[in-house]
């Protein structure tokens, strides 16, 4: 017996206006061939559809350039005055005829955003899956937070922290819509830095102003429109199935710049839709403009031979890619960019740099550049960490927080493979007697877990500690202080421990090398069963010792 449970359920439920669930008899059978990967990625397409809607008779024209400079075919699509008459050019552009696999996409803004998403909330409003994406800016009321859009259709929304709007419902029962009920509610800020409300549907915050992505308005706020606009991008190419090889573009640029010094090539990789600017953040140098960037790279852009940039990661977003670079060179020459008035040190120098290189219709519009600044002068003799300013020093700071080279050997290198780019908080005052379990010596609890503490702590050294000598690699007490024991009267001999298996357990027993006490010679002797030794585990404080301050880990 053979049901036809389609026109059974048509036949129970006849009106379909209106409704928020339809039934398609042959999605069970084929792919729906609306699907923007229906078709491979190297079969022609042509340019998406976008319609931009708002109420008045004309709109943001840099807004529309942007979209079309993206390979967008952009049309705009005035609401007017009736709500009414807006929703039947909305149900006039699904009966427009498309090829296999062609969508269409509705950028709307204010009151225009609202009636698209109260319009297609409903599924039976889009037939044939033809409009694929929904954009709404600062819509005066949405739909549902609970309900989800049909799944043809890639939805979102930008509000405004803070605004009122209204909050449409609709119960329903078996897929017939009932009554709607529209209530006025505050928009919260969101969460996170991103603003990111918890809605069936994507939808963000912004601190800003109904009006702040278009810039012909008072209200645009760049910041704001800017991140919107990456977010609404993301969706609309992720809709259209819609790539870009961002990477070939920002690598000409990189290409020019440092390689083939070619300012043709350099200069040909911005874009001339808008004005490109270039800032390296800690010295504030780069350019405004095509003009400006031109000279800048023209006159103050040198680097030395000696220069070499290594690629740690590469993070390709939608619009943006953000490199992560280990830089080295010696400083035998004048460098504007990163050292401006500064004649050429001879100083070898290294240092990581994290670009953001934001992309517009395939080309670059801006780069902003960051690095340790701190770290560069104090590389080049220009910063002496030592030399701390009175008014610090009387406040009890003895040292210049800031670190040289170590800070970009450790992301390129690691310490060791299983520590590449970990922190050792050497810089943090206290940080090894607060890991070494103090607390738990007092108490008499010195246990495995503390003594695997020390272990840890004494690895994560200072990089600049030289290495110790082969013979002292090969014995288990070095005559190094356990990195789990306060040093009162000693200082640490920087040794980093390559060889020694034991530093920090109850089977290792050290000696600090400059106590005041006699070196004894049964450093080197495991602590079970050694009476002479008269020491705690090597993981204590020797609380048990009272030697006039002395910390002769071997022996009295």
């Amino acid at each position: 017996m053979n049901i036809d449970i389609p026109n059974l359920v048509k036949a129970a439920v006849p009106e379909s206006e209106g409704r928020n669930a339809r039934i398609v008899s042959d999605n069970f059978t084929r792919s729906n061939y609306r699907d923007a990967n229906f078709l491979s990625q190297g079969f022609p397409r042509t340019r998406p559809k976008l319609y931009i809607a708002a109420e008045s008779d004309d709109f943001d024209q840099t807004t529309l350039d942007e979209w079309r400079d993206e390979n967008f075919d952009v049309e705009y699509l005035s609401m007017g005055s009736s709500a009414d008459k807006f929703r039947n050019k909305l149900r006039r552009l699904s009966k427009k005829k498309m090829g296999p696999c062609e969508t269409f996409g509705i950028v709307a803004y204010g009151d225009a955003a609202a009636v698209c998403l109260e319009h297609y909330h409903v599924m039976d409003n889009n037939p044939e899956f033809k409009l694929g994406l929904l954009i709404a800016y600062y819509p005066t009321a949405i739909p549902d937070p609970q309900g989800k859009f049909p799944s043809s259709i890639s939805a979102l929304v930008h509000l405004t922290a803070g605004e009122e709007i209204g909050v449409t419902k609709q119960s329903q029962m078996v897929g017939i819509q009932g009554k709607r009920r529209t209530t006025r509610k505050t928009v919260e800020s969101g969460i996170g830095t991103g603003g990111t409300l918890r809605l069936a549907y994507p939808t963000y915050t912004y601190d800003a102003e109904a009006g702040f992505a278009e810039h012909d308005l008072d209200e645009y706020d760049k910041v704001c429109a800017e991140l919107a606009w990456s977010r609404s991008l993301s969706a609309a190419r992720k809709a259209f199935n819609h790539h870009v090889d961002l990477e070939l573009a920002l690598e000409e640029n990189v290409q020019g710049k440092f390689f083939t010094r070619n300012l043709t090539q350099t200069m040909s990789s911005y874009t001339t839709h808008k004005s490109p600017h270039v800032t390296h953040i800690p010295t504030l140098t780069g350019g405004i403009g095509a003009s400006e960037l031109e000279r800048f790279y023209s006159q103050f852009f040198s680097n030395p031979p000696s220069m070499k940039l290594t690629l740690i990661s590469r993070t390709i977003g939608t619009d943006r890619v953000v490199d992560e670079v280990h830089v080295r060179f010696k400083h035998t020459e004048e460098m504007p960019w990163i050292l401006p008035g500064v004649p050429a040190t001879n100083k070898r120098v290294e240092v990581m740099v994290v670009s953001i290189v934001g992309l517009r219709g395939g080309k670059l519009y801006h780069e902003h550049v960051y690095w340790d600044q701190a770290s560069v002068l104090v590389q080049t003799g220009l910063l002496d960490p030592k030399l701390v300013p009175e008014t610090a020093r009387e406040k009890g700071v003895q040292r210049l927080p800031v670190i040289g080279k170590e800070a970009a050997r450790r992301i390129l290198k690691g310490w060791d493979p299983e520590e590449e780019g970990e922190a050792d908080n050497q810089l943090i005052p206290g940080w090894d007697e607060n890991g070494s379990g103090d607390e738990g010596d007092e108490k008499g609890q010195v246990g495995h877990s503390q003594q695997t503490s020390n272990k840890e702590l004494e690895k994560k050294s200072l990089p600049e500690r030289p290495k110790s000598s082969k013979k002292d690699r090969g014995t288990k007490g070095t005559g190094k202080k356990n990195a789990g024991t306060k040093d009162t009267g000693t200082k640490d001999a920087g040794t980093k421990d390559d060889g020694s298996k034991d530093a920090g357990t109850a089977d290792a027993v050290t000696t600090d090398a400059v106590t005041k006490d006699a070196v004894t010679k049964d450093a080197g002797r495991k602590e079970a069963g050694t009476k002479e030794a008269g020491t705690a585990n090597a993981s204590s404080e020797e609380t048990g010792t009272k030697d006039g301050g002395s910390e002769d880990a071997g022996g009295k």
